[in-house]
Formats: C-alpha cells, sequence, structure tokens
C-alpha cells in the first residue's frame, strides 16, 4: 500500500534525501553498521569544512550544467556523523507529524501481515534509513547534510542528487510542495517521485559526465528495465536484507518510479519536459507510473472511505488515506512477484483507506475503484481479485473461506484477513485484532468480515 513507502517519514524528508546510489557506476559504499540507533544532540556533532564548501561550490556549476537551472543562491553544507544526522531528522519528523502517523503506519502494516505482530516500526523504519541514507537537503533552511562517513565517489554522488534538490526548491519551492498533507498522501508521493526522480536522473548525468568525459551518453539511455534493477539491487546492501520486504521495496519505489517518468519524459523533450512538470506536477502515483494519464491529466475517481458500523459500536477512525496506483502495487508485492502486482493494480481509478480503533483492538479497511474497461471482457477488478486469490494462496496457502467474490483467511493474531470484488470495487479487510504489547490475538472471524463486506459494498 501507499502509506507502505513510509509516508510517515516521506511526507516531510524523504522527498528531499540521497539513497545510496548503484555500484554499477562504482560508488563505494560506507561501513554498514548494525548498532542500535544512536540518540546523540545533533548540535555535538556537526562539523564545518572549508574544504567541503569548495567542493559544493564546484560540484553546483556541475549540476547547473547537466540539469540546466541556474542557482540562485549559494547552498551551505554541514557534515554530520550518523548519530547527529538521524537525530535531526528524528527532531524534523516529530515537529511536522501528529505524533501517532508513523505508528498507525506501523499498525496497518502489521495488520496487513506485511510486518511482525511484536515489531518497533518506528525504530525499524529509522534504523533502514540510517544504513541508507548518505545525506539530505533541507529546505526550511536551504542547507545539504551529509553524513560524514562517506567515501569520495559516495559523497560526490550524494551532492550531485542534493544540489539538484536545492535547485528544484530554489526554482519551485521545494518546502512548500513537500509538506505532510494528511489524507492525502498519494498526490505526496507523486510530488516525492517526481523530486527524485529529477533528482537521481540528474545525478547520473554527472557521474557518466566524470566516468566518461568524451560520451554523449546521458541517463536516459540507460535501459528502464536495467536501471530499475541497479536501483533495486542498491537497496539490498548493508542492513537493509534484514527490514521487511515492504519496507525495502517502498523505500525504492519513489526513486525507481519517479526516474522511470522523468527519463520518459527527457526521451520526449530534454529537460524542459521536466521542467514542465514542475509547472504542472502529477496528481497520483498512477500518472508517475503511466505518463499518458498525466499528459491526459485523469483524475482520480471519487471513492468513498469504508463504513464500519459491522464491527459494533466503539470504533473509531484512527487514519484515514488514499494509497494510490504505487500503493496497491507495493501492497499486492507482498502476496505475488513484482509484475503479477503491478498488473493487478492496472486500472487503478481511486481508492480511500481506514485504520479503526476500539481501545486495544485495531482494524484496517481498503476500499479500491477501478476504471470501467471499454469492453465487458475488460474487468480490471475481476483481474485484481483472481491475481490476488492465486497469490493469496501461494502465500497463505488453503482460505477458510472462498467463493467467485470472496476470499478469507482466518489468522489466531491479526484477526481475518479477507478480499472481495464487488462490481467495479476491491475491498481489502484485515482485522480486527486485539494488540497487545505482549501478545496480538483474533477479535473476528470471517463472518463477521463478510457482514462488513457487504456493508462496504452497499455504501456506494
Amino acid at each position: 500500500m501507499r502509506r507502505v513507502t513510509a509516508i510517515a517519514i516521506a511526507g516531510t524528508f524523504l522527498a528531499c534525501s540521497t539513497v545510496r546510489p548503484p555500484q554499477s557506476i562504482a560508488i563505494p559504499r560506507a561501513p554498514a553498521t548494525s548498532s542500535p540507533l544512536p540518540t546523540a544532540s545533533p548540535e555535538t556533532r556537526i562539523v564545518r569544512d572549508g574544504h567541503g564548501a569548495r567542493l559544493v561550490s564546484r560540484m553546483l556549476d556541475q549540476v547547473q550544467a547537466a540539469r540546466g537551472l541556474p542557482p540562485k543562491r549559494p547552498v551551505p553544507s554541514v557534515l554530520l556523523d550518523r548519530a547527529a544526522l538521524i537525530s535531526r531528522i528524528r527532531a524534523h519528523v516529530s515537529h511536522e507529524l501528529p505524533p501517532d502517523a508513523i505508528r498507525n503506519e506501523g499498525l496497518a502494516l502489521q495488520l496487513l501481515g506485511f510486518v511482525p505482530v511484536q515489531f518497533d516500526y518506528e525504530t525499524e523504519e529509522y534504523q533502514l534509513l540510517q544504513d541508507q541514507l548518505a545525506g539530505y537537503y533541507e529546505p526550511a533552511d536551504g542547507t545539504m547534510y551529509m553524513a560524514s562517513d562517506l567515501g569520495d565517489e559516495e559523497a560526490t554522488a550524494t551532492l550531485a542528487h542534493e544540489l539538484v534538490h536545492a535547485l528544484q526548491d530554489q526554482t519551485w519551492n521545494l518546502e512548500e510542495r513537500s509538506k505532510y498533507r494528511p489524507g492525502d498522501s498519494d498526490r505526496s508521493e507523486a510530488v516525492s517521485a517526481l523530486a527524485e526522480g529529477d533528482a537521481t536522473s540528474a545525478m547520473f548525468d554527472v557521474m557518466i559526465a566524470r566516468s566518461s568525459p568524451s560520451s554523449a551518453k546521458t541517463a536516459a539511455d540507460l535501459p528502464d528495465n536495467r536501471f530499475e534493477d541497479q536501483i533495486r539491487r542498491a537497496m539490498e546492501q548493508g542492513q537493509g536484507p534484514a527490514a521487511p520486504h515492504v519496507m525495502r521495496t517502498s523505500l525504492a519505489a519513489p526513486y525507481v518510479y519517479g526516474t522511470l517518468f522523468v527519463h520518459a519524459l527527457r526521451r520526449r523533450g530534454g529537460w524542459e519536459a521536466v521542467n514542465r512538470a514542475w509547472d504542472d506536477p502529477p496528481s497520483t502515483t498512477e500518472q508517475i507510473i503511466h505518463l499518458d494519464k498525466w499528459l491526459q491529466h485523469e483524475k482520480p475517481v471519487p471513492t468513498d472511505a469504508p463504513p464500519y458500523a459491522a464491527l459494533g459500536p466503539g470504533w473509531a477512525v484512527a487514519d484515514e488515506d488514499s494509497e494510490g496506483e504505487l500503493g496497491a502495487s507495493l501492497a499486492f508485492e507482498e502476496w505475488m512477484g513484482h509484475k503479477r502486482a503491478a498488473e493487478a493494480s492496472w486500472g487503478w481509478g481511486g481508492d480511500r483507506g481506514r485504520l479503526l480503533k476500539n481501545g486495544d483492538r485495531a482494524a484496517f479497511a481498503w476500499r479500491l475503484r477501478f476504471d470501467q474497461g471499454v469492453e465487458a471482457k475488460d474487468d480490471r477488478a475481476l483481474r485484481a481479485y483472481l491475481l490476488i486469490v492465486q497469490g493469496l494462496s501461494e502465500t497463505l496457502g488453503r482460505p477458510t473461506t472462498k467463493d467467485a467474490r470472496f476470499l478469507c483467511y482466518e489468522r489466531a493474531d491479526r484477526g481475518p484477513l479477507a478480499v472481495s470484488r464487488q462490481g467495479v470495487d476491491l475491498i481489502v479487510l484485515a482485522g480486527p485484532a486485539t494488540t497487545s504489547e505482549s501478545v496480538w490475538t483474533s477479535a473476528g472471524d470471517c463472518t463477521l468480515a463478510r457482514r462488513w463486506t457487504t456493508e462496504i459494498s452497499l455504501n456506494r
């Protein structure tokens, strides 16, 4: 799901950050660490370096030449050790987001079965970020912050990437565009993908020019499948493979799909076409994945949030959001391969999901509405349902209940997991479950899930 992309952090931070670049351009990694997250104060570990300032100035010239955006002011830089870097990020996120935003995201993933029930999602998210992060540009103060333990080539790539973010900010006000907006995650993810795709593509241009000065090739000349493989492999380095699969794919997603979107634009009209995308940015991740959807300004289909009276009294909405086509694809990828997940999410028209709480009980409901195919045989919701049935059968085995429109698994810890196809809608339910810190137990069954599905399907 889209929230799987760590929107609680991405909405305020990751839209302006660098993950470690692919090894195929010969960038050595900084030493990995498996130690617990540090808690040092950022103010005590800042290192300012005159040589670093000169390096930033020289790299800004190279980035300006590659990207074609003139800087409007200098970009100061600060080197931080990793303790200080992560501390700054924590402070920034806690200031910008509601207190429960990250915890709610983790709870939804736990209910769906994507991360373990006894799992400190927030701590593990920062741990993964600590390992993958090389630096970030902060729009609030116009400053670059870089990890102080980077090798020369990795530092060069990080500078190139982050200085593109600086130029984006100076030209299109990245701070305003990257603000966290509750309930509007799909739009935020689309902007994040544009920002990361732009910066990654330009970074590759700089690195290609440095390694092969006589070459006329650019990043847009790289085959899409080769590029995507490189980014995905880069995300598997260091401690990354120890994190749940959904966290790793979510971290990679804006870089992968954003760069493919930017490359498609560059092949049509160069960097000027990318600039036009900033002037009229994609409003959904569907537009990022399918360039023609952006060109046609296709809007999402209005989709009502799932009701929840079937759960009984005392329940309330803890969070509500849209996950988008990218979020759907990432969720389905937990049940099937990447290519089948993309096929299942194709035809996404709109969606709305709700995380619900009642004391120590929790449940999650997600309604996805698919576009209506031109021909009767082009039933996109049915195709998605059949692919999910196949994927869940391969992942979880034989279901508790299954018919042509409804599939359900009873789980002793997380409660029922149900998927249903109702016309052009796909309904996904997880829970209810009692979410004690010591042990989780089911608080429902497939009979309840079927009643809940019926309630949602009748509320259109």
